[in-house]
């Protein structure tokens, strides 16, 4: 071998990384030591497809993308998000010397496997779980000597690596510049990490683990999730380490007090305030429980076909299921008066809609009103499942079919729905040699899984969805022209939100689940009201449930005004384009700056416009910006940042 990564001076974090990695491309991939491969490149069509599967990361990120957006323009970089195999799904080169790296292979749709280029930051990141910087000569394709990638993983709340964020560039020889590249999206991915993870479990109990008395919990990243009795459902990465474990599954079956010999009954009166506790390593840790928020009751987990009925007479007060779905919109209301002509009929419903307009809701709601209410209701993704495991997602498999599979087989989802409902959402991203399969299901009314030798019948309603163009699938010979007009019953368009007329209802309705119906109402202001009604949305209800989670997450008023609203909210309501607005941004950018200094630029804006936004209340405005009042006046004299009052 020419090289050797442990004899490179100035090493930056993760040499033992690197080490290993370049032990696997020898001895696992079988690499040449002299090896230079272009990056390849997938289609359009895959990219597009893959952004469809990671539609909630891709939401999720949106804010601290925007930030790191800035930082990478004024230091020459290129911002790279990719998928859990690899391939960047999306990519960002907003400064004329970052658009050069876009031709030499840092583009979107690049594929980063490192059994494929070798030693690499997004690969290895994969590989390897952790944070990583690879520095020119650290790569092992000697093609890729000339970039400086910074990659760190984005964590399902699973534990599963999710996708990866790099950072890259030319190659530095400067070390502090690579250190601090790797602070910093090494701290963005823990923040998105901790996104997901919060909404995962929103409706549990959140124990935050710090080991400073004074921290802001809802910014920290170490998070346990329980069930009211205190049992764990899940942990961060980052909680993982507190503990002192290696894997999420070493939690299976543990409670709170197996932890720290207290209950969470005992943490439950402290809410919200920081507890003492010795950790495993005999440090002082600091604990704080978040308890989740109180839902109004609902009528029950069903509602029978005899209660729809004594609904539609006049007999119930609370809105049908339906009804809920579908508020005062017109269109909407037309779509939920076909669907009640169709409840109990023989008939496929096929939901078309763009992503987030609430397709599952929808469905789960005809389900609801139907003749099989009382039975399951079954929902699967088909697009965020992988292609190797989705044939025994739906039909099961019989025992012994696979090595290292469960015992006893598996029951799939289709005979798991038997007599009730399965929702099958992204149809259009089925593989076509399920769409047979799926095709006799529907045709034959039996299931055969997997191994087995004789089938099994089933009465279950099929609802399928997708927000593709299926006739264009089908005409481009990707999804079965038979299966299409078997599924095609009668098709109900979901508008998008942009589109509807009772925006504001569905806020006020948000704002009540959220809160349960008991609490104080939650009014908007006049601007307010205006600005949901002008917001394009391209989220859809989902972003709005998000957005107004924010709000509820980071303010106690109970009037919603203009100061309330998410920054990326406000400044997407001009009429310029994202493209357009950026594109002004990067012709008025400064000279090339360090990474570090870039970092702190655009840490300033954000400063001042949290400052200038909350009116220059510090409580809120570090609220806003995820850290703790003393790190804000920290950081307001470090830039010598003045209040208005103070002003001559």
């Amino acid at each position: 071998m020419s090289q050797n990564p442990s004899r490179f001076a100035g090493q930056p974090p993760g040499g033992e990384v690197i080490q290993a990695s370049w032990n696997r491309c020898v001895q696992e991939y079988g690499l040449d030591a002299t090896m230079r491969r272009d990056v390849e490149r997938v289609t359009d069509q895959n990219i597009r497809e893959l952004r469809s599967r990671m539609e909630e990361i891709i939401f999720e990120s949106d804010a601290t993308v925007a930030h790191l957006r800035h930082v990478a323009r004024d230091a020459d970089y290129c911002l790279l998000l990719s998928d859990a195999t690899g391939i960047v799904i999306q990519g960002y080169a907003d400064s004329t010397a970052s658009r050069e790296l876009v031709h030499e292979g840092l583009a979107t749709g690049s594929r980063w496997n490192e059994n494929m280029v070798g030693t690499n930051g997004i690969g290895t990141c994969i590989v390897s779980r952790r944070p990583v910087t690879v520095a020119g000569a650290a790569h092992y394709n000697q093609s890729l000597r000339g970039f400086t990638c910074t990659a760190a993983p984005i964590f399902a709340p699973d534990g599963r690596v999710a996708a990866v964020l790099d950072f890259s560039g030319r190659s530095v020889a400067n070390s502090s510049e690579c250190s601090f590249a790797h602070h910093i999206v090494r701290e963005a991915a823990a923040s998105i990490s901790t996104t997901l993870f919060r909404k995962c479990h929103q409706n549990s109990c959140i124990v935050a683990l710090s080991r400073e008395p004074e921290s802001m919990p809802l910014a920290l990243n170490a998070l346990i999730a329980t069930d009211e009795s205190g049992r764990l459902l899940g942990a961060t990465q980052e909680a993982l380490s507190f503990l002192g474990v290696a894997e999420l599954s070493d939690l299976g079956g543990l409670h709170i007090q197996d932890l720290w010999r207290v209950s969470l009954d005992d943490l439950k009166p402290l809410a919200s305030h920081n507890v003492k506790f010795n950790g495993t390593d005999g440090t002082d840790l600091y604990v704080t429980t978040f308890l989740p928020k109180k839902k109004a009751l609902r009528s029950g987990p069903a509602i029978s076909s005899q209660q729809t009925a004594k609904s539609r007479g006049g007999g119930k007060s609370v809105p049908l299921a339906l009804d809920r779905v579908a508020g005062s919109d017109p269109k909407m209301r037309h779509n939920v008066d076909l669907c009640r002509k169709l409840l109990d009929r023989d008939i496929s419903l096929l939901l078309l809609g763009e992503t987030g307009v609430g397709k599952d809701t929808f469905a789960k709601a005809i389900h609801l009103e139907s003749n099989r209410a009382a039975k399951p209701y079954v929902a699967v993704n088909c697009a965020a499942i992988p292609e190797t495991l989705l044939a025994s997602e739906l039909f099961g498999y019989a025992p012994g079919t696979f090595t290292g599979g469960l015992k006893a087989g598996r029951v799939g989802k289709i005979v798991a729905s038997n007599g009730g409902t399965l929702f099958l959402d992204e149809i259009g991203d089925m593989p076509t040699d399920l769409q047979a399969h799926l095709l006799r299901v529907l045709e034959e009314r039996e299931v055969s899984p997997l191994g087995a030798t004789e089938p099994i019948s089933v009465d279950v309603r099929i609802i399928c969805a997708t927000h593709r163009d299926l006739p264009h699938l089908v005409e481009a010979g990707r999804f079965r022209r038979d299966l299409y007009y078997r599924i095609k019953g009668a098709q109900i368009i979901i508008s998008p939100l942009r589109e509807r007329a009772d925006i504001l209802e569905l806020v006020t309705r948000i704002f009540e689940d959220e809160l349960g119906t008991d609490a104080e109402k939650i009014t908007m202001s006049a601007e307010v009201q205006d600005l949901f009604r002008r917001y394009r949305w391209p989220g859809n209800l989902r972003e709005l449930k998000n957005v107004i989670r924010w709000i509820l997450s980071v303010h106690n008023d109970h009037e919603i005004t203009v100061d309330h609203i998410p920054e990326e909210l406000l400044s997407s309501t001009s009429a310029k384009t994202e493209g357009a607005r950026y594109a002004g941004q990067i012709a008025s950018a400064p000279p090339s700056a360090t990474l570090e200094l870039a970092y702190e630029r655009v840490e300033q804006e954000k400063i001042m416009d949290a400052l200038k936004t909350t009116k220059w209340c510090i409580t809120t405005a570090a609220q806003v910006l995820g850290i703790s009042r003393a790190t804000l006046h920290r950081k307001i004299r470090k830039y010598g940042i003045i209040s208005p009052n103070q002003q001559d």
